[in-house]
């Protein structure tokens, strides 16, 4: 179900109510059973395969946490690699088994005449990436003594809330499980922001990127090599836009979910295409992802503590993992390995240079150098990019689509970008003079105009298949 459906937000109203209602007649602990059964409810709507996985994942999870408190050296240490190691290899089977059996099989076939392996047909749990990032969160914080083992359904609950379920944000313990934990009364804290963070995801997600979408980047991907080079960079652009207008729309979604049930949930994005380095680019984008491949990839192999080379090193692999961790293909693992050289390459500038260029320039070197990253993120195989990339040297045929009016909307966006902040405060300080009513027919009136000027139809959330 579609957390941007009309069908879901019926849904939601009326369990909003039953929310509310239960947390006024029995406490944050029903209103917790509640949500538990919600969410599990809501996952089997995709497949009920998908919950019962997801329960197996969570008991072994909170038992080997609760195997880790207590102890101290051996004892404590192997519960949290046993329970890293089955998390992993669990992602590893249904997300990344037929990759290495192809690789494998590539290897062997030389040295072994007919060598084979079996093929094993896995549907991919929508989300697993995700609450796979989150379980070991949790695990590792344990180990670490930074958060004690939760009970038994606050524990399920905080692997399986139904808003962070299918793409994140990544949340640690002291983000999401406290506040599940915490036996206060719950109140909505901001209902305005609620309302322009739902009206957010529906300019962003129904409107914008589907648009996108349909008018650039599905032909221009689908054919490029009928494509004037021109147009070729402008698909290339309008894919950045259509993929943060899409990942950000749906943080706004589900933070407004969060919002709505007393919860507040971390920040994900902050204008990633206003960054002026590629390091800027990542503390903006996908913000919960980078900070968990920074501490528990990038550090635990040593981080910056050792010389600088040791550092880069530890950054390329940083990176290159965090290629891997969206997707089971080579072209992944090139992106990853795309911005991990992009970062050293940074870092080497800063070291032989003191020489600063104005944020103007670095700031569209970095999103042209991102553009061209996503073309990696984009193409379903090698052949792929190597099609669209000589395309840029396709200048003798005429421009087909409206490459002007994009560029035009592409300042559009920048200028929106850096006004972003202010305009939701004003908004929000706006919407504050309403009564409840009149915020709701807000809400509404911008859902139908929305849905007008969209395309038609209800576009799925790209993440989703991460």
């Amino acid at each position: 179900m579609h957390y941007l459906s009309p069908e879901f937000g019926l849904v939601f109203v009326g369990f909003l109510w039953l929310y509310w209602w239960l947390g006024s007649a029995r406490g944050v602990g029903a209103q917790n059973l509640l949500l538990l059964v919600a969410s599990y409810l809501f996952y089997c709507s995709f497949d009920w395969r998908f919950a019962l996985l997801l329960l197996n994942f969570s008991l072994v999870i909170l038992a080997l946490a609760q195997a880790v408190h207590g102890h101290n050296g051996v004892r404590r240490r192997w519960p949290m690699i046993l329970g890293v190691v089955l998390a992993l290899a669990n992602l590893g089977i249904f997300k990344y088994y037929n990759f290495f059996r192809e690789e494998a099989l590539a290897l062997l076939s030389p040295l072994f005449n007919g060598a084979s392996l079996p093929v094993l047909e896995f549907v991919l749990p929508v989300g697993i990436s995700f609450y796979t990032f989150q379980g070991l969160a949790y695990l590792i914080s344990v180990g670490r003594g930074e958060c004690k083992p939760a009970k038994l359904l606050d524990g399920l609950l905080h692997l399986s809330f139904f808003p962070t379920l299918l793409a994140g944000p990544i949340c640690r313990p002291s983000e999401l499980l406290v506040q599940i934990q915490a036996p206060d009364e719950r109140k909505i804290a901001a209902p305005e922001l609620a309302i322009l963070l739902i009206i957010s995801a529906l300019i962003k997600k129904v409107w914008l990127s589907a648009w996108l979408a349909e008018a650039w980047v599905n032909p221009v991907f689908a054919d490029p090599e009928s494509y004037h080079a021109l147009e070729l960079a402008c698909g290339l652009m309008a894919y950045a836009w259509q993929l943060f207008f899409d990942f950000s729309g749906y943080t706004d979604v589900v933070t407004a979910l969060a919002l709505l049930l007393g919860f507040s949930l971390p920040v994900n994005f902050r204008q990633p295409y206003l960054a002026t380095s590629l390091s800027d680019f990542w503390r903006r984008w996908h913000i919960t992802l980078s900070r968990w491949i920074r501490d528990y990839v990038y550090i635990s192999l040593g981080g910056n503590r050792a010389s600088w080379a040791r550092t880069q090193v530890n950054l390329l692999i940083a990176m290159v993992l965090s290629g891997f961790w969206h997707g089971a293909s080579a072209t992944f693992v090139v992106w990853g390995l795309w911005h991990g050289l992009g970062l050293i390459a940074q870092n080497s500038w800063q070291k032989i240079t003191s020489l600063k260029l104005p944020d103007a320039i670095t700031q569209w070197l970095t999103f042209a150098f991102v553009c061209f990253g996503w073309l990696l993120f984009r193409a379903e195989d090698w052949h792929a990019v190597t099609t669209y990339t000589a395309g840029f040297s396709r200048w003798d045929i005429l421009p087909s689509l409206n490459w002007i009016g994009l560029l035009a909307a592409m300042v559009v966006f920048f200028m929106l970008a850096r006004r972003a902040e202010p305009m939701m405060e004003k908004s929000a300080a706006a919407l504050r003079l309403l009564p409840w009513w009149g915020q709701g027919l807000t809400l509404v009136a911008i859902a139908l105009l929305i849905m007008e000027l969209a395309p038609a139809g209800m576009p799925g959330f790209i993440y989703f298949g991460f």
